[in-house]
């Protein structure tokens, strides 16, 4: 979130729910945002609705439409977005993770045991018939957050705060397509725990853009199945509760 809506404030109680919805698939891509409509469910007014809309409108979650009068609509979901996306956070997190040489032996041990606990979740998490799709998005983000939250700087920590949410959201829509393939990323990570656990800054780097970049392919591969992204030509009609 950005200085344009402050921390705590009723937008950005409008821009984090809005953007929870639209992460987690509860509004779908091409479904319409009507600002007076938002308002009227979450029982704010409308400017704290306009500056929500309006950032998540800058950050990519939503499009307009051009010409005429604007209507504000979910981004849709595209294969091409993937690569980047994935990438992105791949350069992010690698940023963070170069720090890892700097720490002492008995921190670098800590943080090892922390990832390896944190990946037994998402591992176990993941192996559930039918998978369980919340509990996949939150035990692999805790993965990734566990290692480098103790390593980013705040403006690294803030970005990566920022495209999280975005690889998210393909993660969640398309997450089900993955039932029965999400294991592999356990063995990836486990790379990622032993190279943190040696203080091969190098090494972790390399496990760690391998991971990203698999996950890039196995996302990538579950969108071509599907004839085209999810769409939804409907209003937003439910918006969270105030």
């Amino acid at each position: 979130m950005t200085d344009s809506i402050e921390r705590g404030g009723r937008s950005a109680h409008v821009y984090d729910g809005l953007r929870d919805l639209i992460v987690r698939g509860g509004l779908a891509p091409g479904a319409r945002v009507v600002e007076q409509e938002v308002a009227a469910r979450m029982g704010v007014g409308r400017t704290p609705v306009r500056e929500a809309l309006q950032l998540l409108l800058t950050e990519g979650y939503l499009v307009a439409s051009e010409g005429g009068r604007r209507q504000l609509a979910v981004a849709p979901l595209r294969d091409e977005d993937v690569e980047e996306l994935f990438g992105l956070i791949a350069d992010l997190e690698a940023a963070a993770v170069r720090k890892i040489s700097e720490l002492d032996e008995t921190s670098r041990a800590t943080l090892a045991a922390s990832l390896g606990d944190a990946n037994d979740l998402f591992g176990s998490t993941v192996a559930q018939v039918p998978l369980d799709l919340d509990g996949a998005y939150e035990t692999h983000k805790a993965f990734h957050a566990t290692l480098t939250d103790s390593l980013a700087g705040p403006r690294l920590a803030w970005l990566l705060g920022m495209v999280r949410p975005q690889v998210g959201r393909y993660e969640y829509v398309y997450g089900a397509l993955l039932e029965g393939a999400l294991g592999v990323a356990t063995n990836e990570h486990e790379d990622i725990v032993a190279a943190v656990r040696e203080g091969d800054a190098v090494r972790v780097e390399a496990a760690l853009r391998h991971n990203w970049r698999n996950a890039s392919s196995r996302l990538r591969g579950a969108i071509r199945r599907v004839p085209s992204a999810p769409e939804a030509d409907t209003d937003a009609t439910s918006p969270p509760d105030a």
